[in-house]
C-alpha cells in the first residue's frame, strides 16, 4: 500500500499559494492519482488557481482507467490542458505550475508545465528528475499551456518526491537526493523542510510544498 507524507506552508507572506492532491482511483485503488500546483506570486488569485488545476486534474484523470494513466503521457498532456482550460475560464483565478501524476503497478506517468518538480529514487538506481523537460512558461490558467509527459518503472523500496520550488530551488536537487537516498517517511519531508529554511531563522524564503509518496513492500517473490 501507499504511504503519504506531507508538509505545506507558507513562505515570506501570509497565504499558502501551493496546494496538493492524493486520491485513489475511484474503480481502483491501487491506483493513486496526485496532483500538485504552485499558485504564481505578484498577481492575484494565484491560491484559487493551483487548488482548481489540481482539483480539475483528478477529477479528469478518474474518467481514465487506470492501465491508460499508467502507460500513456499524452493522455496526461489532455489532463493539463483540461486544467488549464479550466483556470483561464475562472475569472478569479491566477496563473500556476502543475505537476499531475499516477502510481499503478510500481509505473509513474504524468505531465507537468511550470517550475515544480518531481523526483523518483528506487531500490539500487540512480534518483531522476522526471520533469526536466518541462517548460516554464505559458502557466497553466493562460488557455496556451504546453504540457510535457514523463513516463518511468518504480523498482521497490521506492520514494516520489512532488515539490514546490519552494523546496528544490532552496535545498538543491543534490541534496533533495541525497536525503532520498537516506531518509524516508516523515523523517525525509522534515529534513527537506530544515534545509530549505534560512540558516539562523529557519524561515522560509517562498512557500514549501513536499509530499512524499512510498512504497516499501518487497516485491513479490514467485515460490512456485
Amino acid at each position: 500500500m501507499f504511504q503519504v507524507f506531507s508538509h505545506s506552508e507558507a513562505g515570506g507572506h501570509a497565504l499558502n499559494e501551493d496546494a496538493f492532491e492524493a486520491h485513489p482511483h475511484p474503480s481502483d485503488p491501487d491506483c493513486l492519482l496526485c496532483a500538485l500546483a504552485d499558485g504564481q506570486g505578484g498577481r492575484a488569485g494565484g491560491a484559487r488557481a493551483a487548488r482548481l488545476a489540481c482539483r480539475t486534474c483528478v477529477e479528469s484523470a478518474s474518467a481514465y482507467q487506470p492501465a491508460m494513466l499508467a502507460m500513456r503521457p499524452d493522455a496526461w498532456e489532455a489532463i493539463l490542458r483540461t486544467a488549464d482550460s479550466a483556470v483561464a475560464h475562472d475569472t478569479e483565478a491566477g496563473f500556476t505550475t502543475l505537476i499531475a501524476f499516477s502510481i499503478h503497478k510500481d509505473a509513474i506517468c504524468g505531465a507537468s508545465n511550470g517550475d515544480s518538480g518531481l523526483f523518483a529514487a528506487s531500490a539500487g538506481r540512480p534518483g531522476v528528475i522526471l520533469t526536466g523537460r518541462q517548460y516554464k512558461d505559458p502557466p497553466i490558467g493562460c488557455g496556451a499551456a504546453r504540457p510535457v509527459g514523463f513516463a518511468a518503472r518504480l523498482v521497490r523500496p521506492w520514494t516520489v518526491l512532488a515539490l514546490s520550488d519552494g523546496v528544490w530551488k532552496y535545498c538543491g536537487w543534490d541534496q533533495v537526493s541525497l536525503a532520498a537516498s537516506r531518509l524516508s517517511g516523515q523523517d525525509l519531508i522534515d529534513s527537506l523542510r530544515k534545509q530549505a529554511g534560512l540558516p539562523r531563522s529557519g524561515r522560509l524564503q517562498d512557500d514549501f510544498t513536499a509530499v512524499a509518496l512510498q512504497d516499501d513492500n518487497p516485491i513479490p517473490q514467485n515460490n512456485g
